[in-house]
């Protein structure tokens, strides 16, 4: 060290081994309490991929915290998910009132036999809300699927392929309450 500034080589060094380190704190961290973390949201929301999501950015937030990883606790983890939850999940009932609104705003439509539209409501009510979204935008509403794509900051072919998907979901739900499908 000359005149306060670091040779580039021995920073380089300590940067190195302070980051080894950390990447080494998160590791343990994770590895106590995945299972522990992992069982917290799932009981709180009862769906596996949303609650893989939770946790995936549960872990990632402890491990761009600024705090050192070996002082952060249980209960720090569970704050940081239990809040990602809440936010997803009021994220998720905007999103089921747009669907309602969009659904009852249908039934205006003369062309729109009642009881298909509720075997219809009935059916989108099966599936999940990204289907329910981009079949609401799509059909009910008009939009393109560039206008989507837009709208959920996605690429328009995932949104070609979620639409397709979603079609699909549509279908088996329609069958499995009886009668043909779309």
């Amino acid at each position: 060290m000359t005149d306060g500034v670091l040779k580039p080589a021995k920073s380089r060094a300590r940067i190195d081994g302070a980051l080894s380190r950390r990447a080494e704190s998160v590791a343990a961290l994770y590895d106590a309490h995945l299972d522990e973390l992992y069982r917290f949201v799932y009981r709180r929301c009862r769906d596996h991929a949303l609650t893989q999501d939770i946790t995936q950015e549960t872990f990632l937030a402890a491990a761009r915290c600024k705090t050192d990883p070996e002082a952060l606790t249980m209960a720090w983890l569970v704050t940081v998910a239990r809040r990602r939850l809440f936010d997803v999940l009021r994220k998720r009932t905007r999103d089921d009132d747009k669907i309602r609104r969009l659904i009852n705003s249908a039934a205006t439509e003369e062309s729109f036999d009642i009881t298909e539209q509720i075997r219809v409501e009935n059916a989108l009510n099966l599936l999940s809300v990204d289907h329910r979204l981009v079949l609401t935008l799509h059909y009910f509403d008009g939009f393109a699927v560039k206008a989507i794509a837009q709208q959920l900051e996605r690429s328009p072919k995932s949104v070609e392929g979620l639409i397709t998907r979603a079609r699909a979901a549509l279908r088996a739900a329609l069958s499995e309450q009886g009668g043909e499908g779309l």
